[in-house]
């Protein structure tokens, strides 16, 4: 494949103020301008979305979105809401909401299908909790059937995948890293699930990122394993360092 790479920042419940926001999305935004063939994306907590618009080198997204249109769902957002923000992309099933929100995958699916009612690019996780022995994938052959089992053709091209390997995550207790023949292992073997599911020419064009504590160092190996781009976490709440990592993120 030869399209864009896509980095998408996922800053989580930071920064504290909506200042620090504009202040870091201007910075990121100005950093890349002069970057080719990346799609950048930010994704910022929900009260700093109507503030940070995109711009022609900088994309934005919602990190969750409900599974109904509307209704009596306190707390809750549509995604059709993000979308009428500016929203392009939402990340779906990030590990952290599985692990402390209990979001299973019958509500996964629902909001894949949300997104894709609003016409938003859903950004959907698929990891393991543990680092499995060589050749195990479980866990993962189990996501993705009870997650992707309901899409039709159209949709598995629409969405993107990201291999997110739970024990990698910087702020996981114990996190191992992982290295790009982890990437590349579970990439191919997440591509050969898509391929048994939905034949194999969509499997050829199914877009899968990486997710597990990327940086500017290590970005380039996660690329040339495979990744069409990462999901960043930590790094993307530093402007220069994530900056670095979109430069540096290159297939050769």
């Amino acid at each position: 494949m030869n399209e864009e790479l896509y980095i998408i920042a996922n800053w989580k419940m930071n920064p504290q103020t909506l200042d620090e926001a504009l202040g870091l999305a201007n910075l990121v935004k100005e950093g890349v301008a002069n970057i080719e063939g990346k799609k950048v994306v930010l994704c910022p907590p929900f009260p700093f979305l109507s503030h940070i618009l995109p711009s022609e080198h900088v994309e934005m997204g919602a990190q969750n979105c409900f599974w109904e249109d509307k209704g009596p769902y306190t707390g809750e957002v549509s995604a059709s809401m993000v979308q009428g923000l500016g929203c392009s992309y939402v990340i779906i099933g990030h590990s952290e909401r599985k692990t402390y929100l209990n979001e299973d995958p019958k509500q996964i699916a629902a909001k894949l299908q949300a997104a894709f009612r609003a016409n938003i690019t859903p950004v959907l996780c698929i990891g393991e909790k543990q680092k499995t022995t060589e050749g195990n994938f479980l866990d993962i052959a189990v996501q993705m059937k009870d997650t992707l089992e309901g899409l039709q053709k159209g949709q598995m091209l629409r969405l993107l995948l990201v291999y997110e390997p739970e024990w990698a995550i910087s702020s996981n207790k114990n996190a191992q890293a992982a290295t790009p023949e982890d990437c590349k292992n579970s990439i191919q073997y997440m591509r050969e699930t898509v391929e048994k599911m939905f034949g194999k020419d969509i499997a050829e064009l199914t877009r899968i990122l990486y997710g597990g504590s990327t940086n500017s160092g290590n970005i380039g190996g996660f690329i040339q394993a495979g990744a069409a781009g990462a999901l960043v976490g930590s790094v993307s709440l530093d402007a220069n360092e994530f900056v670095s990592l979109v430069r540096n993120a290159q297939r050769r």
